[in-house]
């Protein structure tokens, strides 16, 4: 019914069936970009992704539908985010740089290390929610960008923009402030005070705010090769995808 690749490297691709059930599959599953155990099935043929419990991390849940699906990532990493019917926010893979935003020691979102840093299958996130009811009191997401360290959050309100994951280049947009490693926080560059977003873009380690109309608003990070052929590409990608979802002006339909 859907379909979400990785336009960066990492090659990691999800569809999202009739019955609103994921399926994922890619050149390799080492770092869990999948949502699925590694040794379990072949990474190049689609098999159902899995879902840990979040009241048992020892079990997974069936029953799990999904609505959408954003994936991402680099040559030597990956990371895939799933909204379900209900809006909660569910993510997989590489962990290293808190890309998953799942601000949890004991998952191991501490940064610097490759050890355990990953997740084989996806886990709700209930901490970027929360911060978002925080900033503009409404949890509900709009749209989500995998970039290749870092992911970003657009909220129903269409002004703020949670980022969070590696930000040493500024893709995070913290306003001249470039950590090495984030948690969830609201990205003072691509949020807006004034204009609507209607979604965002993260190629590699550049992120995008687009407008009703599908163009550029904002850019932070390292965006100078943004009209290279493979930019020129995955911003033209991520451009028809928010024209699919019905996030921008599409023909003269009406945005939602």
């Amino acid at each position: 019914r859907r379909l979400a690749k990785s336009m960066d490297g990492s090659g990691q691709s999800v569809g999202i069936s009739s019955d609103g059930r994921a399926y994922t599959w890619g050149r390799t599953n080492k770092l869990g970009q999948l949502g699925r155990r590694s040794g379990e099935k072949p990474s190049k043929k689609p098999h159902p992704a899995q879902f840990v419990d979040p009241d048992d991390p020892s079990r997974t849940v069936d029953n799990v539908k999904v609505v959408r699906a954003f994936a991402g990532g680099n040559e030597e990493a990956g990371h895939t985010a799933v909204l379900d019917s209900t809006g909660s926010l569910w993510l997989a893979g590489t962990d290293r740089w808190q890309q998953l935003g799942l601000c949890n020691a004991a998952l191991g979102t501490i940064g610097y290390t490759w050890d355990g840093l990953w997740k084989e299958a996806f886990h709700r996130n209930t901490f970027v929610p929360k911060l978002l009811s925080d900033v503009c009191c409404d949890a509900t997401i709009r749209d989500i960008a995998i970039g290749g360290d870092h992911t970003l959050v657009l909220s129903a309100n269409k002004r703020d923009v949670i980022a969070f994951g590696k930000g040493g280049d500024g893709q995070l947009g913290l306003a001249g402030f470039k950590p090495w490693v984030s948690a969830p926080v609201r990205s003072k560059e691509l949020s807006s005070r004034k204009g609507d977003i209607a979604a965002v873009c993260a190629i590699n380690h550049c992120s995008l705010t687009l407008g009703n109309d599908g163009q550029v608003l904002s850019e932070a990070g390292k965006c100078s090769k943004r009209m290279s052929k493979r930019y020129a590409a995955a911003l033209q990608y991520c451009q028809k995808r928010a024209e699919r979802d019905g996030l921008v002006l599409d023909g003269g339909e009406k945005y939602q």
